[in-house]
């Protein structure tokens, strides 16, 4: 499951070019609703839920908060530093396989993970 939610983002990145104008962008919205939330803290611990991400910027540094419908609690993504690519979207910088965060006007993908705990975060608009 999570190699294809890997290949979704991959493939959503490849097919959302789109020429405009990087001063026109309007990618960061605080609130992203009715994602689909895959959670595994440290001890095993997994969440399979939908909800809400919520996005706040410091200066150049992210954080994602989860909210999940049945009030689940979900480590919040601290302290990422967000760029700018040629598709119109947010991408983290140095991102890996193992780290991948992807915001658009309409969507987040997120397949991250951090020691044992990891997030996997998909919907779009």
């Amino acid at each position: 499951m999570r190699t294809s939610i890997f290949l979704m983002t991959i493939l959503t990145i490849l097919f959302s070019c789109s020429n405009e104008d990087d001063s026109q962008n309007i990618v960061y919205k605080e609130k992203y609703e009715r994602r689909f939330i895959i959670f595994r803290d440290s001890l095993g611990t997994e969440v399979k839920d939908i909800g809400t991400v919520r996005v706040s910027k410091n200066n150049t540094l992210y954080r994602f908060d989860f909210e999940t419908a049945n009030n689940k609690h979900v480590d919040p993504i601290e302290d990422i530093e967000m760029e700018m690519t040629g598709s119109n979207s947010l991408r983290n910088v140095n991102w890996s396989p193992t780290k991948f965060i992807v915001m658009t006007k309409d969507s987040i993908n997120i397949s991250y993970q951090i020691g044992d705990s990891y997030w996997l975060v998909n919907g779009i608009k």
